[in-house]
C-alpha cells in the first residue's frame, strides 16, 4: 500500500499571513484521510509561505507574483 495521499487540497495564496494559519487548521481539523494540503503562494512579500508551514501545509513558492 502506498504512502502517498489520495487527496491534495490546493490553496492559492497572496499576502494572506493574517488568516493562512487558521484556513489550514481549520482544514487539519477536519481530520482527513490521506489528505495533503498544498499552500500555493504566489510571490507573497510577507511571511505567509513561513505561516502556512508552521500550520503544518506543503508550502509551494513562486519567488515574484505571476497572477
Amino acid at each position: 500500500m502506498s504512502n502517498d495521499p489520495f487527496i491534495s487540497i490546493i490553496i492559492p495564496t497572496f499576502n494572506e499571513e493574517g488568516s493562512i494559519g487558521d484556513v489550514v487548521l481549520k482544514i487539519r481539523d477536519l481530520e482527513l484521510p490521506d489528505a495533503e494540503i498544498l499552500v500555493v503562494n504566489d510571490g507573497s512579500s510577507d511571511a505567509t509561505a513561513e505561516v502556512a508551514r508552521v500550520a503544518g501545509a506543503r508550502v509551494i513558492s513562486h519567488p515574484y507574483n505571476i497572477g
